[in-house]
């Protein structure tokens, strides 16, 4: 069931001709975790998420790019950059047993 919206408010001076809507309460999933991912960087992030699909799709580019809903050349790329900086990438084929 989907919470009622709320209705705006009026503000509370005389002179106020316009509304003004209440604030919204934060909205979160009960099943979202929150420590994970607080204080890690978007990169980080991002890494870790490319890294676990690829992982997932046992080092299959072409269906982890599609269930990240990026192109198969923005995979490849940030593969690459990975793989620069020393990361381990799964080999097509295989799973990871490292995905910092």
């Amino acid at each position: 069931m989907r919470p009622a919206l709320e209705t705006p408010s009026r503000q509370d001076s005389p002179q106020s001709n316009f509304w003004v809507p209440e604030s919204p309460s934060p909205i979160r999933r009960a099943d979202a975790p929150a420590g994970p991912l607080v204080g890690r960087t978007l990169a980080d992030v991002e890494r870790h998420l490319i890294l676990e699909t690829l992982s997932h799709c046992l080092g299959n580019r072409t269906h982890a790019a599609k269930l990240l809903g990026i192109s198969i050349r923005t995979l490849r790329n940030k593969l690459s950059e990975y793989m620069e900086a020393g990361i381990t990438v799964p080999e097509p084929g295989q799973k990871s047993s490292q995905v910092s």
